[in-house]
């Protein structure tokens, strides 16, 4: 189904030099989103692919609760990384990373292609900014062609508990609040931005866009 599976995320934007892009892809699928699901608490990994944005590249975990991300297994996870770990990891580029409590969610399943926005709030009223964007991913999630549409709020507190042990990333840049929409193809995602998830309509609600981008689903564990 494409109801988020707990109430915490954690997602990353990221470009990697191209001189390790192969070991890095591999790297993903052998190791780095399969060790996360082993993770008590963590419950889904995907990993996707730019069909239009900036970076390159977007992951998204799915966990119980944002305390779930900061787990004890997790904290091992990331203070304690092999060598081709700390080789790949060199290689990031333009990360964007928080970690994330979920606002407002629902789906009827995983769409191949999900429209990431990362969002500031413009309102001077951010409860209301707050109710509005719930109710966006409401009527979004049942649109024609839009399968499931998520809304996330930064948990500072729980990044700062990561970058705490963390061996890289402390200097990664962060996002304060996203929106994650999710459709059957390009297409369908194209529609509902120039419309019902336009800049202008986000606006209204008192959203302003720091960043879109349009990916394509390669891999998902859980």
């Amino acid at each position: 189904m494409g109801q988020w599976k707990g109430s915490g995320g954690l997602i990353l934007w990221i470009d990697i030099d191209p001189a390790v892009q192969d070991e890095a892809a591999a790297w993903y699928l052998d190791e780095h989103l399969p060790e996360r699901v082993q993770v008590a608490g963590y419950r889904s990994a995907r990993r996707y692919v730019a069909i239009e944005a900036e970076p390159r590249y977007l992951s998204v975990f799915e966990a119980d609760s944002p305390e779930a991300l900061a787990s004890p297994g997790y904290l091992g996870l990331v203070s304690r990384i092999s060598e081709q770990s700390r080789r790949i990891r060199a290689a990031f580029r333009h990360v964007v990373r928080n970690t994330f409590e979920v606002t407002a969610s629902r789906g009827r399943a995983r769409g191949g292609v999900v429209g990431s926005y990362r969002l500031r709030a413009a309102a001077a009223d951010r409860s209301a900014a707050d109710a509005a964007l719930s109710t966006l991913v409401e009527n979004l999630a049942l649109m024609p062609g839009m399968v499931a549409a998520h809304a996330l709020k930064a948990a500072p507190h729980i990044r700062a508990r990561l970058d705490a042990v963390r061996v890289t990333g402390q200097s990664d840049a962060s996002a304060e609040q996203v929106l994650l929409v999710e459709a059957t193809g390009p297409d369908e995602l194209a529609h509902v931005r120039c419309g019902a998830a336009s800049d202008a309509a986000l606006a209204r609600c008192g959203w302003q866009v720091e960043a879109y981008g349009t990916y394509r689903l390669m891999a998902e564990f859980s």
